[in-house]
């Protein structure tokens, strides 16, 4: 089984549009991987806090299966915990999810 996990860290809103968004969206829908997780981590929770733009393609992937984390560190500390959480993210501390997912032989972990 080949797994995905994209760690989210960028407020490029054209890498998030055009790369970040649709790839992971694409990635589950066409079975490139078995399974699909996008981690939201650092600056790229300011953007969603800000752009309801971004919120409901966030909010989209999730009703889409894809499986959203956010740091619970980052949302803290930006103010997004409960939107986050509003949009079916689900937010917890991820140095041992991260950590865990580098380690697996079986997922791809990719950062943008």
């Amino acid at each position: 089984m080949k797994k995905l996990l994209v760690v989210w860290k960028t407020n490029n809103e054209i890498d998030i549009h055009n790369f970040v968004i649709p790839y992971v969206y694409n990635s589950l829908k066409h079975e490139w991987f078995d399974s699909v997780e996008l981690l939201i981590w650092g600056a790229s929770q300011e953007i969603i806090l800000n752009d309801t733009v971004t919120q409901q393609r966030v909010k989209n992937l999730v009703k889409n299966e894809v499986s959203v984390f956010a740091c619970k560190m980052c949302a803290d500390n930006v103010g997004a915990t409960t939107l986050l959480e509003s949009l079916g993210v689900k937010v917890m501390y991820t140095g041992v999810f991260l950590s865990d997912r580098m380690k697996d032989p079986e997922t791809e972990v990719i950062t943008i």
